[in-house]
């Protein structure tokens, strides 16, 4: 606290807000370039796998940091292939709909 009167842990959540804003607009971008068409629903379960991936790596880095270094370990070794799982899943299903390119 400065001076008692101001908590600037909402520099943090600042900090989130506008990495996350980075992300999406280079989402965009990229899905531009990569010729994805996204729908409403696409970009529903596209933002709900931003959000889970979120969700998945704080919590183990939450047990490291109050002393389950063990824990922590083991979670982030139990999510990691399942975020790499449901992210080819994502992607696959973001394909559908673009046209495959001739060879």
């Amino acid at each position: 606290m400065f001076l008692g009167v101001f908590d600037f842990t909402f520099v943090v959540w600042i900090g989130i807000g506008a990495v996350s804003v980075l992300v999406a607009m280079g989402a965009i971008e990229w899905f531009k370039d990569a010729g994805i068409r996204m729908s409403w629903w696409k970009w529903v379960i596209t933002v709900l796998w931003y959000l889970f991936t979120l969700a998945a790596l704080a919590a183990p880095f939450t047990l490291m940091g109050e002393y389950e270094v063990k824990a922590g370990w083991k979670l982030l070794l139990f999510t990691l292939p399942v975020l790499i799982i449901t992210g080819f899943a994502l992607y696959r299903i973001l394909l559908i709909g673009t046209a495959k390119k001739q060879a």
